[in-house]
């Protein structure tokens, strides 16, 4: 700890000197304006000790000059004088001091003074510390949010992009999106579709992400059965996956003709809006993924037809449990009024867009507390 002392009355000077030394705090003393200016500079102290009347200057202007030195610095100073009046007291305090101590002092009320001034100095001096830290992780985190964001926006590029058979929605509810929604045509023709909901949201609910993005596309090429792909998929999340978290999803086969292969765990049940505006609905009856080891994983598929007009919507639990600014849950019934609703539209992308605002709407200024994802798909060859 450092003290600067500007006094052009050498008594002064030793006091200080003595009661800040017997604190073990360094000290320079100087007479004038001119030399406290370069001392300040040059000494960078933590405390500041200065009369109104100084040598060369005022002590008002020099005050002012030393807070402006200071930058961001938290440099306490201290007006020592025999001019006590409140006329000059409130001057000090406008002029940028932080305490005011009349001439002649008592050397016991001065030490406490300095005491107080210290601590707030240390306290002051930690915080910094601990903000120059918290700001380095933060910028280290925000790098590697960076470098993930384009890493999974990257692989998720590979799945098809929104269409009148196609439409993929998802409303984060952090920077990082716990929702994966991937469609993609296989080589025969038939479109292969995963819904996945890892537990939470945020980075954490995305380090499963990856591997299942590779494992769907893989899919994909080789032409991989949906059981067998949705026990592959289980297999590496349960190896990969804290025991708290998991992955709530469903994995479609739909053929060109319509016809629906399944399946579903830890899912809300999806809807199927018949052409006739009857509400179909698939089952997730499964455990999701990543819970159970190889050797209890259910993969046994259930089926569905979807007929030509009729549209598959899936969603995940963030659009059932999406709460407006009364904390009342949308819930079951009115997601499937809106959905009734908003895909009779002929056109599938301008249906979505309709559900979305219903969303929007129904939330208002409320928090997002999840995730949302919705897909929808129609019965048709999707164009190449």
């Amino acid at each position: 700890m450092k003290l600067l002392c500007v006094d052009s009355e050498l008594v002064y000077r030793e006091i200080i000197s003595l009661c800040a030394k017997n604190e073990n705090v360094i000290v320079k003393a100087v007479d004038c304006y001119e030399d406290a200016i370069k001392s300040f500079i040059d000494f960078a102290p933590d405390i500041v000790t200065l009369d109104v009347i100084i040598k060369g200057g005022s002590g008002f202007d020099l005050v002012k000059k030393l807070k402006s030195l200071s930058g961001n610095r938290f440099v306490p100073m201290i007006f020592l004088t025999s001019h006590a009046t409140d006329s000059v007291m409130d001057k000090c305090f406008k002029y940028g001091a932080d305490d005011f101590i009349p001439k002649p002092f008592n050397e016991v009320l001065f030490n406490i003074r300095l005491k107080t001034h210290i601590r707030h100095v240390e306290l002051m001096k930690e915080m910094y510390r601990k903000n120059k830290a918290l700001t380095y992780y933060q910028t280290m985190i925000e790098r590697e949010h960076d470098m993930a964001h384009n890493v999974l926006d990257h692989i998720q590029t590979r799945s098809e992009k929104n269409s009148e058979h196609v439409v993929i929605t998802r409303l984060s509810a952090a920077s990082f999106n716990g929702d994966l929604a991937l469609v993609k045509t296989r080589p025969d023709g038939a479109r292969l579709v995963f819904v996945g909901d890892f537990t939470g949201h945020g980075l954490p609910a995305s380090i499963g992400a990856l591997p299942v993005m590779h494992a769907f596309f893989d899919a994909v090429d080789d032409l991989l059965d949906v059981n067998q792909l949705a026990s592959q998929l289980n297999r590496i999340l349960f190896s990969i996956l804290p025991d708290y978290m998991f992955c709530a999803g469903y994995l479609i086969l739909m053929t060109p003709h319509g016809d629906i292969t399944y399946w579903g765990g830890g899912m809300p049940h999806a809807f199927i809006r018949r052409a006739n505006n009857k509400i179909d609905y698939l089952q997730s009856n499964h455990m999701p993924l990543g819970i159970l080891p190889v050797d209890e994983f259910e993969a046994d598929l259930q089926c569905n037809t979807l007929n030509n007009s009729d549209t598959l919507i899936i969603v995940s639990d963030g659009v059932l449990e999406l709460k407006n600014c009364q904390d009342e849950m949308l819930g079951c019934d009115q997601v499937r009024t809106l959905i009734s609703e908003c895909y009779a539209e002929k056109s599938l992308v301008l249906a979505q867009e309709k559900i979305e605002k219903k969303l929007t709407d129904y939330r208002g200024e409320s928090v997002q507390l999840d995730d949302i994802t919705l897909v929808a798909l129609r019965n048709a060859c999707p164009q190449q």
